[in-house]
């Protein structure tokens, strides 16, 4: 843990000169200010308000991630190409390890602060619903999860292609995230990585609220968790073995 953990601090210096971080920090912060703003004129009920926000934290989350991914692969292109992963003599697997880890912390740390922080605003301010004492954690934690497998991808887009497509194909998962929150993504969401997320907190808020079959959320919990711990595994996989016989080609813009 002592060689992993400088390894991580490493890359939180690299990292400190870019947008990444300030992206993690500016983004909650201002959605939680213009949903805050927004609420307090609307006539919206409570549980209306908490599903609409939670709703829009899972659609734009695959855009982020795409952006953030994009700049984290040009970081490391801007590099002397790429020398800092093929250039050093660590495992070119542990160097991108420690950046899925720190990309990750960043990630968990920006969904807790858009969450809580939301949480503690709006329930000071605008809404005397009384909700479990965990609530935004498990919400938070619930936006998390999918996220491994969503930067194992556009770390490997970033990599391989170029930063528009990176973007684009962030963009696209954030477009599927939100049709996939209707009656379309029932029956195939599981199969949509860009679609964990929203449908997962949907289900919870829906069981909280108790307006959800328990039978029909039991089949959807057992078969969503096995099939997305199956595919996160796959992915992770697969990307550090593409991460160990990858020469550094990329196609550009």
């Amino acid at each position: 843990m002592g060689k992993l953990g400088r390894a991580m601090a490493s890359e939180f210096l690299k990292m400190r000169r870019t947008w990444i971080l300030w992206i993690h920090l500016v983004m909650p912060v201002t959605g939680i200010t213009i949903f805050l703003l927004y609420y307090h004129y609307t006539g919206w009920n409570d549980w209306g308000k908490i599903s609409g926000y939670l709703e829009v934290l899972a659609v734009v989350c695959p855009t982020l991630v795409g952006i953030i991914c994009a700049l984290a692969a040009d970081q490391e292109k801007e590099a002397g190409h790429l020398q800092n992963l093929f250039g050093v003599t660590k495992s070119r697997c542990f160097i991108m390890a420690e950046k899925l880890a720190v990309l990750l912390i960043c990630n968990l740390a920006a969904l807790f602060l858009a969450t809580a922080g939301f949480g503690i605003g709006f329930g000071g301010g605008e809404s005397n619903l009384k909700l479990p004492a965990n609530f935004y954690l498990i919400m938070a934690m619930l936006l998390w999860l999918p996220q491994f497998f969503a930067y194992c991808f556009h770390l490997y887009l970033g990599l391989r292609f170029s930063k528009g497509i990176t973007i684009g194909a962030g963009i696209v998962g954030s477009l599927l995230a939100a049709l996939f929150l209707t009656g379309m993504g029932d029956e195939i969401w599981i199969f949509f990585p860009c679609a964990w997320a929203g449908r997962f907190t949907m289900y919870y808020i829906s069981y909280i609220r108790g307006n959800i079959n328990i039978s029909f959320l039991t089949d959807q919990a057992k078969v969503g968790i096995i099939l997305v711990g199956l595919l996160t595994l796959a992915g992770g996989v697969l990307f550090f073995v593409w991460v160990h016989v990858y020469e550094g080609s990329r196609i550009e813009d």
